[in-house]
């Protein structure tokens, strides 16, 4: 088994908080694809699961995911907005002595907690004149006073945000594969290859881990539930099978036309279905009592080509 450990899992997160740690041995940056391909990192470590030992592998790609990246643009705009109001609301505020000023700035400090900034507070002496109603008497020595404000330096933290988007860009692969199966050594570096590799099968696959389909809502019985499992199973084995045998005959020069005009290369196994969505079949009863199957049209040439390229023809419906 390799599979993609969901982020909440307690042993997932140990292996991250573990991953972050400064005396972590990271491997060195790798692709896997020839060209245009993101660089990983990877690091293992082990635990068990429900009795079981497992190997964890976190991973570290230089592609962050588009969400993720989002997210982060959208907390580190946040966080400047609120530092340059919190520079502002201070530089307004005076205070007429030094011990209150301090005051206010050990708490400010314990209270900014930035992710993605640099800040220096320090309490700033100002000494002004005194400002007073009226006139003031000829000859009279102006008054002054000396007032404190807290100041604040803000600088973006550019390692911070860089250690922020590789840490975004972690995940953790769970694997019950030894480091040798079949005589073959399976370092880290391979587990993320043969997990790259089953992505498509997964894209197919991954609605079978979502309980609203192989739960207790049709079935109440675990026995019942594993087997329903086993049956989504041999249903999707079979459509990637069929898939795979239509494109083989699908090339770019002769392309299948799907909805709208558009020209398929590489069609879904649902694209190819959708082709064949209105082929009606109509029954004819005869004076005999005999049933004549007929199909209401003719097949268009991109349908007779699917069925001749899995070795059938029309005579399936009729």
């Amino acid at each position: 088994m390799i599979t993609r450990g969901p982020s909440s899992l307690r042993i997932v997160k140990t292996a991250l908080a573990e991953a972050d740690a400064e005396d972590t041995t990271w491997s060195d940056p790798f692709t896997l694809a020839e060209r245009n391909g993101a660089t990983y990192r990877v690091w293992e470590t082990a635990s068990t699961y429900e009795g079981h030992p497992v190997r964890l592998i976190v991973v570290e790609s230089s592609a962050l995911d588009q969400r993720k990246g989002k997210t982060l643009e959208k907390e580190r705009t946040k966080e400047a907005e609120l530092l340059r109001e919190e520079q502002a609301r201070w530089e307004r505020h005076p205070f007429s002595c030094r011990e209150d000023a301090e005051q206010a700035l050990a708490s400010l400090k314990a209270s900014l907690r930035p992710r993605f900034h640099r800040v220096e507070a320090a309490v700033e002496e100002i000494v002004r004149l005194k400002k007073r109603r009226g006139r003031p008497k000829k000859g009279a020595e102006p008054e002054v006073e000396t007032l404190y404000f807290l100041h604040l330096d803000v600088e973006f933290d550019q390692d911070a945000w860089e250690q922020a988007r590789r840490k975004a860009s972690r995940f953790v692969l769970v694997t019950t594969v030894p480091k040798e199966w079949k005589g073959q050594p399976m370092d880290a570096q391979e587990i993320l290859k043969l997990y790259k590799g089953q992505i498509s099968v997964e894209m197919n696959f991954a609605f079978l881990k979502d309980p609203f389909f192989t739960d207790e809502i049709y079935v109440k019985k675990p026995e019942r539930v594993a087997v329903l499992g086993y049956l989504f199973l041999l249903a999707l084995a079979i459509y990637r099978v069929f898939q795979r045998r239509v494109r083989q005959f699908i090339t770019p020069e002769h392309p299948l036309k799907g909805p709208g005009g558009r020209k398929l290369t590489r069609p879904t196994g649902q694209a190819i279905f959708q082709l064949f969505q209105y082929v009606n079949v109509v029954l004819f009863k005869l004076p005999d009592g005999r049933i004549q199957r007929s199909l209401d049209r003719s097949l268009t040439p991109d349908q007779r080509r699917i069925l001749q390229g899995l070795g059938m023809d029309e005579s399936i419906y009729v």
